[in-house]
């Protein structure tokens, strides 16, 4: 089994966490989704033949970007500074 990690732009209520557990459960090969909303992040369990790729492409069709986590920060982040803000994108209904 592979944990992904995936930093998701634009999550701000219940719905977007349904909305991206959704988009992702059904990946042939993911075993589990946890969504940490305070956060921004996802969690995904899948199995070797699951490429972080197809996650980002699901969410981008839900209207969500998102990034792989590598070492605690968003790929291409500087980890010792925190990320900017971020304007609130994504297939929410409340944004």
């Amino acid at each position: 089994m592979n944990i992904i990690d995936l930093d998701v732009q634009g999550m701000t209520c219940g719905a977007c966490v349904q909305r991206v557990t959704t988009a992702l459960a059904p990946i042939d090969g993911v075993q589990d989704v946890a969504v940490d909303l305070r956060a921004g992040r996802v969690r995904v369990t899948a199995e070797a033949n699951v490429a972080p790729s197809q996650l980002i492409s699901a969410l981008a069709a839900r209207r969500y970007e998102s990034v792989v986590v590598t070492n605690g920060a968003p790929s291409g982040q500087v980890t010792d500074s925190p990320p900017p803000p971020a304007a609130p994108k994504g297939g929410c209904c409340c944004s």
